[in-house]
């Protein structure tokens, strides 16, 4: 039975993949790609004119004449694409399809075995430590953890464990249990902040800067902490604040110490900008983001990092009216969520605004 049912998952995936090839060929696509670049063609024409009336800089003209040059490169490589012998392409697609179940039926005989039994749950939580199953273990612990949700030394073990495996979410909540149950101290601060940066793809959250806030005081020459503080710096566009706090860290730190490359990595990427904008054009483009995210929040009233980012944000353009409003929105909106007014109250305080 399970040589059938294999057979007509690969007829399927091969039936699937092939039904392209079957409909009717796209004949205005060569037209679109003529299109496409026709309209690059005339936006280039325009930037030039823009460049001469002095509506645009010559930094963001040159960045914009760049993208549209790379657009065109590529409209055109897909147009010549489109003028390939449609025969060529169909023979090739037919190919490909029917190498995936000879190579994934090769690759089962050689490696699998339907005659393997299956091994129960149970059973393979049991042997989990035995057998080196690091997934079994994080499910034996997570059982454990069900039952026993204060058991401090449970999380311990679990977060970490979360950590390694790039569940960052589950870590930062396995962090966040640790520091709920057990005392704060600089590194459990510092790992949750970590794990939070990690979940939001490196961005420093208002949470994130919470805690390693916290975490510099009580260990204000960790490095850990110390990096992450300059880079948030970094990421509110104050480059030259960051820049002597991360040097001050590279100062303080061993030739051989392993976050040495990741901060000379962002010295490097601070001392190749172009050269600081006005304090005025600073302080338009920065009003025109947080505009632009007081605009998104309409539309998406749930994110609590944003409503977070804008409070703080107008803050820092010495806004406090708008900044209490944008607070007396978010907490009307989150008013049936107890974390969410508390993260919100914290900031609150943090910034004077209460």
């Amino acid at each position: 039975m399970i040589w059938t049912a294999f057979a007509i998952m690969a007829a399927v995936t091969v039936a699937v993949l092939l039904a392209p090839l079957w409909r009717r060929a796209e004949v205005n696509a060569p037209l679109r790609g003529d299109h496409n670049l026709a309209v690059f063609r005339d936006q280039l024409a325009e930037l030039e004119r823009d460049k001469a009336r002095g509506l645009i800089g010559e930094r963001e003209a040159e960045a914009a004449h760049n993208e549209l040059s790379r657009r065109m490169l590529q409209s055109a490589e897909t147009k010549q694409a489109l003028h390939q012998p449609p025969g060529n392409r169909r023979l090739v697609h037919i190919l490909s399809a029917l190498l995936v179940p000879v190579i994934a039926g090769s690759l089962y005989l050689r490696e699998g075995s339907p005659q393997l039994p299956d091994v129960p749950r149970a059973a393979r939580l049991a042997k989990a430590e035995e057998a080196g199953d690091f997934a079994a273990l994080i499910a034996k612990v997570e059982d454990h953890l069900a039952k026993n949700p204060d058991d401090a030394q449970g999380w311990g073990v679990l977060a970490p464990a979360y950590k390694r495996d790039g569940r960052w979410e589950d870590a930062a909540n396995a962090y966040g249990q640790i520091l709920r149950l057990s005392p704060a101290t600089a590194g459990s601060l510092a790992d949750y902040a970590e794990t939070l940066v990690f979940a939001k793809q490196g961005l420093v959250t208002a949470d994130a800067h919470q805690a390693f806030t916290e975490a510099a005081r009580l260990d204000p020459k960790m490095p850990k902490v110390r990096f992450y503080l300059a880079l948030a710096l970094k990421q509110e566009g104050k480059m030259e604040e960051a820049k002597t706090a991360m040097t001050a860290l590279l100062a303080d730190s061993a030739d051989d110490a392993p976050w040495r490359p990741m901060l000379e990595k962002e010295l490097a990427e601070i001392g190749s900008r172009p050269p600081a904008m006005s304090s005025e054009e600073q302080q338009q483009m920065i009003r025109a983001m947080v505009d632009g995210l007081e605009e998104k929040l309409k539309a998406n009233a749930g994110d609590l990092d944003g409503w977070l980012r804008l409070i703080r944000s107008r803050t820092v353009l010495n806004e406090p009216d708008h900044a209490r409003a944008a607070l007396d929105t978010a907490r009307a909106t989150f008013k049936d969520n107890p974390q969410a007014l508390s993260a919100l109250d914290a900031l609150a305080d943090e910034l004077n605004l209460t």
